[in-house]
């Protein structure tokens, strides 16, 4: 195993060790000397979680070669084990806010040329032959003079799923929405809390209104909507089973995807703390009273089961019904491999239809949409009522990495040069670097 050393960004040998019910991944550098980061709080949940992983996938073509090693391939070459699930292009890098928390580090710049963007959605399509999600990004991506042409030329391709990740700022302008609905995106919305005063604190204003505002507009215009608050241990970490009860009854809020603080691009918080997914997962039972419960969360086959953990909801008014209370999800796990968005025509296979009706809750048709998403960035609407997800995905950083992590990670960022690089490589090898972070790693 191999990890970061996190004073001078060597690739070093790393273990993973149990102590005290905790993993922790323990490196050693023949420099720097030994050091110690906590993996995981709960032991029994990490080794748990690895009956799930299932060997990943090639892409159609790869975009690199194997030459220096991984991660100073990334293209991807040969030594990545998964295909590309989920491709993000990041079109500017203007902003409209300066958040003290943001991967990306760019409070200003320019925009890349439409051309160059559909040059680069031509690559996607050519190294998946069927692409199912492409995320826009930035920056703020609604700021892009050509948005609504970018996500245009990316469904004449049939990509069912073109997700624009937004503060949600542009989403009060009504003349935006009218031609932004008209495309049929997935807004991929910022929503970290509903106090002012922690509002400042992770994106510098209080945004608060403006948020609930920017889901208003959805419901108002079709648009589907999943949330997705960056959390910080001890800051905002209090109000996860808030967030999921308000999103849950939001007629076009599909899902909530909660992002444990990882320290890459730009982290102004002194003393920020992240939290493991294992915690992530007591909270939100703890929260919500346990109506969603840990151990109704599953890993995700297509990363690396250490990535993501994952819950489905059937909403019927007031009636939220865990997937895990309908079906056996672990008889049927592999169903949907290798896919980020199970579609209503997959719904609608006898395999499914017939699974579901036998379910546990005899009698009524809200079976028939429970099982859905199996790599989760959204969700459809199915049969009056609504099938949600409950995610949690941790991105690694320099104290987390392993290079076992990312050689399955199926969410890459294309380049303007065409090359797809697995999403934490890219914000701590391949993006522009503050002092803390290496330009790349040496053997």
């Amino acid at each position: 195993m191999k990890g970061l050393c996190p004073a001078c960004g060597r690739l070093v040998e790393a273990e993973e060790v149990t102590d005290a019910g905790h993993v922790v991944l323990v490196k050693r550098c023949p420099e720097h000397g030994e050091s110690r980061m906590l993996l995981s709080a709960d032991a029994t949940y990490w080794n748990w979680s690895l009956r799930y992983n299932r060997p990943g996938t090639a892409p159609f073509k790869w975009s690199s070669e194997v030459k220096d090693g991984c991660p100073n391939d990334c293209g991807i070459c040969p030594s990545h084990k998964q295909h590309s699930c989920v491709c993000i292009i990041e079109i500017t890098e203007s902003c409209n806010l300066r958040c003290p928390i943001c991967f990306a580090d760019t409070p200003s710049g320019g925009h890349l040329p439409l051309e160059q963007v559909t040059s680069m959605i031509d690559a996607f399509v050519s190294y998946e032959t069927n692409p199912e999600i492409l995320q826009i990004s930035g920056g703020e991506p609604t700021t892009h003079p050509d948005i609504i042409d970018i996500i245009k030329y990316a469904k004449g391709f049939g990509i069912e799923d073109v997700v624009v990740s937004t503060n949600g700022l542009k989403l009060s302008d009504e003349d935006f929405m009218n031609e932004f609905s008209k495309e049929d995106p997935v807004v991929y919305l910022q929503f970290d809390t509903f106090d002012p005063a922690i509002s400042q604190r992770i994106r510098g204003h209080d945004l608060v209104e403006k948020k609930m505002q920017a889901v208003d507009a959805c419901n108002e215009h079709g648009i589907t909507v999943v949330l997705v608050p960056t959390l910080v241990r001890g800051l905002n970490d209090h109000e996860i089973g808030r967030i999921i009860e308000y999103g849950i009854h939001q007629q076009r809020v599909f899902g909530v995807n909660f992002q444990p603080l990882a320290m890459t691009g730009r982290v102004g918080l002194p003393g920020a703390e992240s939290l493991t997914i294992d915690e992530v997962l007591r909270k939100i039972e703890e929260q919500t009273s346990g109506i969603h419960k840990a151990r109704d969360f599953r890993p995700i086959p297509c990363p690396h089961p250490h990535c993501t953990a994952i819950s489905y909801v059937l909403v019927d008014g007031d009636e939220v019904v865990p997937l895990t209370e309908i079906v056996n999800v672990d008889d049927y796990i592999d169903y949907a491999k290798d896919r980020t968005l199970v579609s209503k025509s997959t719904l609608l296979d006898n395999t499914f239809d017939s699974l579901f009706s036998t379910s546990a809750i005899p009698g009524t048709e809200r079976t028939i949409s429970a099982f859905c998403e199996a790599c989760g960035i959204s969700v459809p609407e199915f049969l009056g009522k609504s099938v949600k997800t409950i995610s949690v995905h941790a991105f690694m950083d320099v104290g987390k990495y392993q290079i076992e992590r990312v050689q399955k990670c199926c969410i890459h960022l294309i380049q303007p040069d065409g090359k797809m690089i697995p999403f934490c490589n890219y914000n701590m090898f391949h993006r522009h670097k503050s002092g803390d972070i290496f330009e790349k790693p040496t053997n």
